[in-house]
């Protein structure tokens, strides 16, 4: 995808730290846009490659549908907590936050899925942004991930040897390492050592982006 392209689009709001987490979280799965919206379905802050106000108008319809979505008589759908929707020009997430906020991706058409480690790290951060107790979906996870710079060889970019910590790369001793998912969503994944002796598990997902485990 060219630089044009993925370039943010001329912002008609200044930008809180909403904005500064949810374009973390276009950059890191691709996505056109998020917003970070209210029960009224007005957004409170967003990020985008595309017209602010097409993010705007599809954070206030999907929130919407998701709130029509859980007052369905279907019990199945009572307590829906997130809608993926697949369209033929756009594609869309839903999650739903507490006290009535919900976050809202754009995505690509045709486009089925979305990192659930990035989305769950502006899940976290947006919630404790705006003083919100985590949603019951991501509290419960087992394993928590962040985003994280990593320096790999020069010679296999798939094979990390350091990874940026308090503004300096630390050099890595793999102990291992794995592989899952697809021929079409393939995942490298490495246990490491650092020079703390601490361990680490780093995850290359499709896209590039590196995540770690984060025990805290």
């Amino acid at each position: 995808m060219s630089d044009r392209r993925r370039a943010p689009f001329a912002r008609d709001q200044l930008v809180s730290e909403f904005g500064l987490i949810l374009g973390r979280l276009c950059e890191g799965t691709g996505a056109l846009g998020a917003a970070f919206v209210d029960h009224e379905g007005e957004t409170v802050d967003y990020a985008s490659v595309v017209d602010p106000f097409d993010v705007k108008i599809a954070a206030a319809e999907w929130r919407l549908a998701l709130e029509l979505t859980r007052a369905a008589r279907a019990p199945i759908w009572k307590n829906a907590e997130q809608l993926l929707v697949r369209a033929q020009k756009r594609s869309f997430a839903v999650i739903a936050l507490e006290e009535g906020y919900a976050l809202v991706v754009l995505m690509l058409k045709h486009s089925f899925g979305i990192s659930s480690r990035a989305l769950a790290q502006a899940v976290r951060e947006v919630s404790s942004e705006a003083g919100l107790r985590l949603p019951a979906a991501f509290e419960s996870e087992k394993e928590r991930w962040v985003r994280v710079q990593v320096r790999t060889k020069r010679d296999d970019p798939r094979r990390p040897e350091a990874i940026l910590q308090e503004g300096n790369f630390r050099p890595l001793v793999i102990l291992g390492h794995f592989s899952s998912g697809s021929r079409l969503y393939m995942e490298i994944g490495f246990r490491a050592r650092l020079p703390s002796g601490e361990e680490v598990t780093l995850v290359r997902e499709p896209l590039g982006r590196w995540y770690a485990d984060d025990a805290s």
